[in-house]
């Protein structure tokens, strides 16, 4: 396999490459996403894999797959970036444009959350389980697998981020409760306009009340989510990633402990033990590039 893939967020470019010998990634680069202009953003996609594949001293008709990930709502069949909200794209012809400067090459993109979820999936070596991939960052989203295959519905399926919870008088989404935004809003509210969801979690360790408070009560909701996943789905393995999970496993733990706190029913006792970290970490969406690529080599290899 000789490929290119690459996560693109809104804030960020991250790529690398992957050798016919090896499945890992190598000459990883990073880069400020461009949010001001379609082609713009395009470009800067092509100058990170350009310098990857001059540091490799390797030409662009050599590279056989390429793997994206890309936020939003992407058509993965035709190849369009359709709809991303912190990024310029509108039916963007992502895949047509790419094969211009790539013309040997077979792209296979997603979703970011759906590439981080296949990533996931294979690392915990998964096959005919129902599984389960949640991320906490700035935003709360979520991916469902069933025996290797994404289960879409009419296209959200899974998103616990928009689960409706109470808030006081109103009705008020899981993400705009207890992402990683809606933790640092709260703390900004209550502390200062400059602290971060870091810095609240710290005064939580310091068992600061006011900060007890806001991460509990986040924790609590986040809990509400995975539970609801239990009830519909009941997945053998919840794997929960994101910034705000993987730099906080005190919060995660805290999840945990909630979801447990949480069940009434037997036949759920025992559910948290099936809720666990990211393996893969910041690299879940890059991996996840890499190996749908490497599924899509064998499935379309001759017999």
């Amino acid at each position: 396999m000789t490929a290119l893939v690459a996560d693109i967020g809104g804030t960020k470019i991250a790529a690398a490459f992957v050798s016919n010998k090896e499945k890992t990634l190598k000459q990883r680069l990073q880069a400020d996403s461009v949010s001001h202009d379609s082609d713009a953003l395009f470009d800067c996609i092509l100058a990170v894999f350009f310098q990857i594949m001059e540091k490799e001293k390797i030409k662009s008709d050599e590279i056989k797959f390429i793997g994206l990930g890309i936020p939003g709502k992407v058509d993965s069949v035709n190849g369009l970036a359709v709809y991303q909200n912190n990024l310029p794209w509108r039916n963007f012809p992502l895949k047509d444009n790419l094969k211009k400067y790539f013309p040997n090459a077979e792209i296979a993109m997603d979703n970011d959350v759906y590439m981080a979820a296949y990533g996931e999936w294979t690392e915990w070596n998964m096959a005919k389980e129902t599984f389960a991939y949640v991320t906490v960052s700035t935003g709360i989203s979520a991916c469902l697998l069933s025996e290797g295959k994404f289960l879409r519905g009419a296209g959200i399926a899974g998103e616990i981020g928009l689960t409706l919870l109470e808030n006081g008088d109103e009705l008020t989404s899981l993400e705009n409760l207890a992402s990683g935004t809606a933790i640092g809003e709260s703390a900004k509210k209550v502390f200062n306009p400059k602290l971060t969801v870091a810095g609240v979690m710290d005064l939580y360790l310091q068992e600061d009340p006011q900060a007890c408070e806001i991460i509990h009560r986040a924790a609590r909701c986040i809990a509400r989510g995975l539970h609801q996943l239990f009830t519909i789905i009941d997945p053998h393995l919840v794997v929960v990633g994101g910034g705000v999970i993987i730099n906080q496993p005190e919060f995660f733990s805290l999840i945990k402990q909630e979801l447990k706190n949480m069940v009434q029913n037997p036949l759920q006792e025992g559910v948290e033990k099936r809720v666990q970290v990211s393996k893969l970490k910041a690299d879940a969406g890059l991996f996840g590039c890499l190996y749908r690529t490497a599924q899509n080599r064998l499935e379309n290899s001759p017999l």
